[in-house]
């Protein structure tokens, strides 16, 4: 796909972002595993749902949508207020989930010590400018940014990057780190850290068999969440109690994906 968002040079993302919320039923200590593990290698054709599952949290509820894959506009009703939300995955500064990846992309294994590690590259948001140190009172608890996050003052741009992801440790999950850790100012659009892609692998090979054990596809969905300013409401009638509670609020978008081995594919 193609984005007309500014592009800074492609960078290597630390495994000091990797959060703890990989949701392996079984992960152990994949990440410092250095037992065998379902190769990735190679490239892989991605295809996305057509439906976008859209969660608004706010208040302590939880409201919910759907939307085409292009995005749309939904409505909640909160304290008897309609509010109305716009989603353009068309839009700069908003990455949808099946915008995620290319249709077709290369998986690496970097670190032949550590099997279970997976590089991929990815569109991710980043801020322009190095971040600052927030204001005391517009983070801690019970704001969008509880640990008091640098956060960007600038604006936010989509550049190439090399994200990172596990196999979990029975090589039969898969998660990947898609949300860049960036805290929003209330101004700026930021994917939260808690975004990511995961999904369940087939593979074949390994144990007794005498190919090697080969991840074939990957069936799951990627979960894209943004946070404050990235809401994109509508007026709200001057009802600044509402419009407060709005800016508090956080959006999840899901979409299922289907990703393929090519050299499976060209054998079919």
């Amino acid at each position: 796909m193609t984005h007309r968002i500014a592009r800074v040079a492609t960078r290597v993302l630390p495994l000091a972002t990797l959060p703890l919320l990989f949701g392996f039923t079984n992960c152990g200590g994949a990440l410092f595993s250095t037992d065998e593990a379902p190769t990735m290698e190679g490239d892989w054709a991605i295809a996305y749902d057509d439906v976008i599952s859209v969660e608004v949290t706010l208040g302590g509820a939880t409201y919910t949508s759907e939307l085409d894959w292009q995005g749309g506009a939904f409505s909640i009703e909160v304290d008897g207020q309609p509010v109305t939300f716009a989603l353009d995955c068309a839009a700069e500064e908003v990455i949808c989930p099946s915008e995620v990846w290319s249709p077709e992309v290369a998986l690496e294994h970097r670190e032949a010590e550590y099997p279970n590690r997976v590089w991929m590259p990815v569109e991710r948001q980043v801020c322009d400018s190095e971040p600052v140190a927030p204001a005391a009172e517009e983070c801690g608890e019970g704001t969008d940014n509880p640990d008091c996050e640098a956060v960007c003052t600038t604006e936010m741009v989509t550049e190439d990057v090399s994200a990172f992801g596990l196999i979990s440790e029975d090589g039969s999950e898969f998660a990947m780190l898609l949300g860049a850790g960036v805290a929003s100012n209330g101004v700026n659009c930021a994917m939260l850290g808690v975004s990511i892609a995961q999904g369940d692998i087939t593979s074949s090979g390994g144990g007794e068999s005498e190919n090697p054990w080969t991840s074939e596809a990957v069936d799951g969905e990627v979960v894209v969440a943004y946070a404050g300013a990235c809401l994109w409401a509508d007026d709200i009638d001057d009802d600044e109690d509402l419009e407060a509670a709005v800016l508090g609020a956080t959006i999840t978008f899901r979409t299922g994906f289907d990703a393929q081995r090519m050299a499976a594919l060209a054998a079919l």
